[in-house]
């Protein structure tokens, strides 16, 4: 299958890991983090499916953006309250992205690419990374980061993040192919992507450990 890429292997193995390890924990971020991943991968494959048809995908990519966002705010309010209250914070956060992409819709056709939103959500959720780890950091108590599953989680998405990032701001210098079609931002991509789900995936692994010291 042509629409059988690297990131939806990469996708579905977080998946599975994620159903038969943070599914049945009792916080509800293993609820929300495996819905999210179940819906990219629809999203990616029919996506792909479109594309290889000829047909406009962008539109599906606006949508999946709305509950990409929902996730990853979940789940770093989930991580950051365990060291603080930051309510306020991410209402801010959140109704800044919710405005960028009000303004998308009255600015440009859904048929577009969101980029704006996109993009001011990468800063923020970078933010908010290096937010943790500054509380982390601050922490009197001891905790062994090997094994840390939220450690892990947030790594992941800062990575994958402030890569995005990094490679919206320097756009133009990115567009050089490296073999056939796959240009130097495509690589980029999928390379992110690759770390972000390796990433979770160790992470799920370290709840996997703190479940059986648990029980």
């Amino acid at each position: 299958m042509r629409y059988l890429t690297p990131i939806f292997i990469a996708e579905v193995i977080c998946f599975i890991a994620a159903v038969a390890i943070i599914w049945k924990d009792k916080q509800a971020f293993g609820k929300v983090i495996t819905c999210y991943l179940a819906i990219a991968l629809v999203t990616e494959e029919a996506a792909a499916y479109l594309a290889i048809r000829g047909i406009h995908n962008l539109w599906l990519f606006n949508i999946y953006i709305v509950f990409e966002i929902s996730a990853i705010l979940y789940g770093l309010y989930h991580c950051i309250k365990k060291y603080t209250n930051p309510q306020s914070i991410f209402i801010i956060g959140l109704g800044t992205i919710v405005l960028t992409y009000i303004f998308f819709l009255i600015t440009q056709p859904f048929t577009n690419l969101n980029t704006i939103t996109i993009s001011v959500m990468s800063v923020i959720f970078t933010l908010y990374c290096l937010y943790y780890y500054y509380l982390l950091l601050k922490d009197e108590n001891f905790i062994e980061i090997k094994t840390h599953p939220e450690f892990w989680w947030v790594t992941g998405v800062l990575f994958y993040y402030f890569g995005s990032t990094m490679s919206n701001i320097f756009d133009g210098l990115f567009t050089v192919k490296i073999i056939g079609f796959v240009t130097l931002r495509l690589l980029i991509y999928f390379l992110l992507n690759l770390i972000l789900y390796s990433f979770w995936l160790y992470s799920f692994i370290c709840r996997m450990k703190q479940q059986k010291l648990q029980s």
